[in-house]
């Protein structure tokens, strides 16, 4: 949940972020938490077997960090001068943001949409695109990601934002969607042509396009199946207390 506080009303409000608001008073869950109904599949089971309690502790802190390195990336493409502070980034973070330099220097995308929230009224979802840009005459739909490895979830989560971008942006069609990666095994730019570099690499899906979103519209029919009604779980807190003895 995001806080925001109010020290005039002596209030803490913690807003529930897996819901966008698109007004009057009506509320579209998010493309991820929709897809938490997605199967995890057997990897994942496995995983949290092996780490038993500690994973989510690992799987937060896995999320700070790339939450860090994202924002570093969205703040290059703003414009702004990044200075490595080791209080700021740790040693992987920093060299994933020079990955994201690398592929930025190299591709030299036109940045057409940067953080942009696209909804759906047609399917009832909404999300927020990481990156829409121009590398030559192909539009890209990009997403950032930081982790260690790529799961189907990541191409399905593309496959709807792509639906409503397309909603709202007929007239820009996006050509080619992708996950960039910066944690990427890759250790070579690759072949003529290729899109990686050294620690990171644009993975495209193996499925088309409309196969992936007949997935995530089954998944999101499972959604709404569980949750009628969604809304979000906002909460306003006093944030002063005292007791009259």
């Amino acid at each position: 949940m995001r806080k925001f506080e109010d020290p005039k009303n002596l209030q803490v409000h913690f807003l529930d972020e897996r819901f966008y608001e698109v007004g009057d008073g009506q509320f579209y869950p998010s493309v991820t938490t929709i897809l938490d109904v997605y199967p995890k599949g057997t990897a994942f089971l496995q995983w949290v077997k092996d780490v038993g309690n500690n994973a989510r502790m690992i799987a937060e802190r896995a999320a700070e960090s790339g939450t860090k390195v994202h924002n570093a990336c969205e703040m290059l493409m703003n414009g702004e001068e990044l200075t490595w502070d080791d209080r700021e980034y740790n040693f992987e973070e920093w060299n994933g943001v020079l990955r994201f330099h690398d592929f930025a220097t190299r591709f030299k995308p036109h940045w057409e949409a940067i953080e942009v929230a696209t909804i759906s009224h047609k399917y009832r979802y909404a999300g927020t695109v990481d990156i829409v840009c121009l590398i030559g005459d192909t539009r890209w739909m990009l997403d950032i990601k930081f982790g260690n490895a790529i799961y189907d979830t990541y191409f399905l989560q593309l496959a709807a934002y792509r639906q409503s971008w397309e909603e709202n942006n007929p007239e820009h069609p996006i050509h080619k969607m992708g996950v960039l990666h910066l944690k990427a095994s890759t250790r070579t730019e690759g072949k003529k042509g290729s899109m990686q570099g050294v620690g990171w690499k644009v993975e495209q899906p193996k499925d088309s396009y409309d196969k992936l979103f007949d997935v995530f519209e089954k998944t999101l029919g499972i959604y709404f199946f569980d949750n009628p009604d969604p809304r979000p779980k906002n909460l306003t807190l006093p944030s002063v207390l005292k007791l009259d003895l």
